[in-house]
């Protein structure tokens, strides 16, 4: 097994017939907690982010890989008779199903909660999709960037002057599979209690409204319509948002009055010494004036210079790295969020033979780091199932028969666009 095999989750098996992101990343939380993670995938419709480029290492996409480290990979016909049958063996030892298909796939292909609890009542699933499977929206195909739209937050995203805006992450999939994560979790902790597994059925729209917290709540309760701010500032804190320095941008937050008060002792500027500024109230009803003099403050001096005087002062704040800086920030090294995994066939990236790098999942400290990259389609058939108890004999006739992959690494690039 090349799974983690400690951690909370260790002992936990978890199939996850999954494909893109959202479903992937919420395998991938429960494999880095220690779950053995089976990726299930029916060689004539593999997952598709097996050929999402730009980047390929070795033959296998990064995206892909960087979705699936630490689990490992059946290939199996699901739509076959024989497949299916596989599958439930699979399922009959397992403690998690957990897919991302649309409402009725899993019904459709013989998987569904009623026929996999009748195989195994512990069994947990949970579904994702993009509106759950009830509603008048049930049937739409959801995906991060429509969803995004849909729940109100591009309107939020942007200049007040400019077109509506996405979040530079996917962060609809990402929040929707800790979600999952989390179903999953809640879900086992009542097994436990009860001794019979449930079936959880998750939105991805549902999360994304459920986030809108006290946005929702003034927009309901007190009639505040919120919109696009500047520099994405808070719509009611003052000063929280983005500066201009003299070479870079500056992220900054005042969340209080003493903290302002330090904010201006660090800024050194008789300007920003306003009385009317000392509250919260204030410097929200002189917002305009606010915040034009601390620009013009701000932009004299540097980005890192500023970082220093306000960090040594208390003051909340942040350079806009981008991505290669964020990776290099002492507190990424010291939390353990980048592990270096083996994978096959060996990368030609520079992390050595057969090594890849990645970014490790939301609770780095929670279990030790992976050892293991992301598996080429089929990689582990035989060891699985012959951990269920199949033979040589039989693995051989099921391979002769199209129903189970072993093969290496099947070409499913698709041109980046």
């Amino acid at each position: 097994m090349t799974g983690a095999a400690t951690g909370p989750l260790a002992g936990v098996r978890v199939l996850d017939f999954c494909h893109f992101l959202a479903g992937p990343y919420a395998a991938l939380a429960l494999a880095d907690l220690g779950a053995d993670v089976i990726k299930v995938e029916d060689p004539g419709h593999p997952d598709e982010a097996r050929g999402v480029g730009p980047c390929f290492d070795g033959g296998e996409s990064v995206y892909f890989r960087s979705l699936n480290w630490a689990k490992r990979s059946v290939g199996l016909r699901l739509a076959s008779p024989e497949g299916r049958a596989v599958a439930l063996d699979l399922v009959a030892g397992a403690d998690v199903v957990l897919d991302n298909y649309r409402p009725g796939v899993m019904a459709k292909l013989g998987l569904d909660h009623d026929t996999l609890a009748a195989v195994n009542p512990r069994i947990v699933t949970v579904s994702l999709s993009g509106f759950g499977a009830t509603g008048p929206s049930a049937a739409r195909p959801g995906y991060d960037y429509t969803i995004q739209a849909l729940a109100g937050v591009m309107s939020l995203t942007g200049e007040p002057d400019g077109p509506p805006g996405k979040a530079g992450i996917s962060y609809v999939d990402h929040s929707g599979g800790l979600a999952a994560a989390l179903a999953v979790c809640a879900a086992l902790v009542e097994r436990g209690r009860t001794g019979r597994g449930r079936h959880v059925d998750v939105g991805l729209f549902d999360v994304q409204v459920s986030m809108l917290t006290y946005l929702a709540a003034w927009q309901m309760n007190g009639g505040f319509v919120p919109g696009r701010t500047p520099s994405g500032s808070h719509p009611s804190i003052v000063p929280a948002q983005t500066f201009a320095a003299a070479d870079g941008y500056v992220s900054i937050f005042v969340g209080n009055d003493p903290m302002w008060a330090r904010f201006v002792t660090a800024l050194d500027d008789p300007r920003a010494a306003d009385p009317a500024w000392l509250t919260t109230a204030g410097r929200y009803e002189y917002r305009t004036a606010v915040i034009a003099c601390l620009q013009g403050i701000l932009a004299q001096r540097p980005a890192a210079e500023w970082i220093d005087r306000l960090t040594a002062h208390g003051v909340p704040c942040a350079p806009v790295n981008g991505i290669a800086e964020a990776l290099a920030d002492p507190q990424v090294g010291a939390r353990g969020m980048v592990a270096t995994v083996a994978v096959d066939p060996p990368a030609g990236n520079g992390a050595g033979p057969g090594e890849y790098r990645c970014v490790r999942g939301p609770l780095p400290t929670a279990a030790p780091a992976p050892t293991a990259g992301a598996p080429t389609l089929g990689q582990h058939t035989a060891e699985v199932l012959t951990e269920l108890g199949y033979g040589p004999d039989r693995l051989r006739e099921l391979q002769d028969g199209d129903v189970i992959s072993g093969a290496p690494h099947l070409d499913v690039r698709v041109a980046y666009q």
